[in-house]
């Protein structure tokens, strides 16, 4: 059997290639012929060509966000031997994956002979989960072009009635270019969801339409704008909109404008009326009431969604809740909301500063190993990659995952209390520049991850003698 594959997540560094190694592993383990492309923060590595992917058994994606070149897999898909999970799936339980794939190959022989083709709406949950991934991962580097220049300019302002007022010519250019980034945020995001649900024909029509939401449209007597709501729901219809288009049977001529003509032109036209016409307005309401719930958040119920916001990105480091929580922050900055995402970004930090404290400080309970990756975690704690607390979590989730839950909750409830902001999508210590109060969001994530050490090093049991390193055994 042979099988290929393509991982990448999010941020394209620690899930990428554990997920790649794992595919790999198990493929030698079983005696399957394997290749594994990754589209990592390094481009694409070990890339797949057209004859590895035909030549294929079938298709493993551990993805959690679009990629490039996923024409290539669409006849694979058609035949029912693609399988798309994410990369914490693969990680957690790599055989169970490889279970599936093969049982998906087996099911397509029998499909094939049966005659039967894949759904456009197959596997519809996973395909938004990833498009959506996919749309805040395109869009990061543009909200952070916009996040850090706005944030520099404004910084050297003085306040005025107003707000604050710039009067530096350079700082004024700065402030420019931050301005232009942010206009591009709602227009990418929603061209890359698209993409990610219908390949490259849906970008021209994602970037139209994704402009269009995020500008005023005259409705009856008001101008309304719906931002990254509109923009998530109007790119699930260009994607699906272009599936359906890309299955239609058209002579050999007209196949060859479908995607650079006739889809672009078709799906802008039908969709962008449809929004201006029927979505518009209900749509600007229900984004007009969660902008004013989410804006004017204080006390309690700021400390809540704290706590909600610290528990989801702590409790699969990196995974699929993580994401989820990262994708609501973001499209809130969108909106101009900064502080879900002070919260987030707080909480980041704190589950691998945490691990790493505890196995540098309980030497009793953390073996040498572990104490190594302890100085590892801790950095990529302090740039902001909550990955690095997995190794200890794989190791022993039942004793991490409490400490490191509460503890971001902790510095994520702290932040909504102090209403910290953060106006770049990125988290740690390196980005305290980039907030509303930077003693106040290095001193959240300092109490975050004491709190999270302390109860790791509580709740861990003493290494038996067998379980300890030599050194330790002492």
């Amino acid at each position: 059997m042979k099988v290929v594959g393509v991982c990448a997540c999010t941020v394209g560094i620690a899930h990428t290639y554990m997920a790649k190694k794992a595919i790999e592993e198990e493929c030698k383990k079983r005696g399957f012929e394997c290749k594994v492309e990754a589209q990592g923060g390094l481009g694409i590595e070990n890339a797949l060509t057209q004859e590895d992917v035909d030549s294929a058994d079938v298709v493993i994606c551990s993805i959690d966000v679009g990629i490039e070149g996923g024409d290539r897999f669409e006849q694979k898909q058609s035949e029912g031997r693609y399988l798309k999970v994410g990369t914490a799936d693969t990680i957690s339980d790599v055989s169970k994956v490889m279970d599936q794939a093969v049982e998906l190959a087996k099911a397509a022989d029998e499909a094939a002979s049966q005659g039967k083709k894949a759904g456009i709406f197959d596997d519809f949950g996973k395909t938004l989960l990833n498009a959506f991934n996919t749309g805040v991962s395109y869009f990061i580097p543009v909200v952070v072009i916009g996040g850090v220049f706005l944030a520099f300019s404004l910084a050297s302002g003085t306040a005025g009635e107003s707000g604050m007022e710039i009067t530096n010519p350079f700082m004024k250019n700065l402030n420019l270019i931050g301005t232009a980034g942010i206009n591009m945020m709602i227009p990418v995001l929603a061209a890359y969801i698209a993409y990610s649900i219908a390949g490259k024909p849906a970008l021209g029509p994602g970037f139209v339409l994704g402009y269009l939401v995020n500008n005023p449209v005259a409705v009856g007597d008001v101008n309304v704008s719906t931002g990254f709501l509109g923009a998530m729901v109007m790119a699930v219809f260009v994607g699906y909109f272009v599936r359906w288009m890309k299955t239609w049977k058209v002579n050999s001529t007209i196949q060859t404008i479908m995607p650079v003509l006739i889809i672009p032109i078709l799906t802008a036209f039908v969709l962008g009326m449809f929004y201006i016409y029927v979505l518009a307005y209900p749509l600007s309401l229900v984004m007009g009431w969660l902008t004013d719930v989410l804006g004017s958040l204080q006390g309690g119920s700021a400390v809540v969604l704290g706590i909600v916001i610290g528990i989801m990105t702590a409790f699969d480091m990196g995974g699929p809740v993580n994401k989820t929580a990262s994708t609501f922050t973001m499209a809130l900055m969108t909106a101009g909301v900064y502080g879900p995402n002070g919260m987030f970004r707080v909480a980041v930090a704190i589950p691998p500063i945490a691990c790493g404290v505890a196995a540098l400080i309980a030497r009793n309970k953390f073996d040498a190993a572990d104490q190594q990756m302890g100085i590892s975690a801790i950095f990529m704690g302090c740039i902001g990659i909550t990955e690095g607390a997995i190794p200890f979590a794989v190791k022993d989730f039942g004793h991490v995952a409490p400490g490191i839950c509460i503890g971001s909750a902790v510095g994520a409830a702290l932040a909504a209390a102090q209403g910290i902001e953060c106006y770049v999508p990125h988290g740690g210590f390196i980005v305290c520049m980039a907030t509303n109060n930077i003693p106040l969001y290095c001193l959240d994530i300092v109490i975050g991850s004491a709190v999270a050490a302390a109860i790791l090093i509580a709740m861990k049991p003493k290494l038996s003698e067998k379980d300890a390193e030599p050194e330790l055994a002492k």
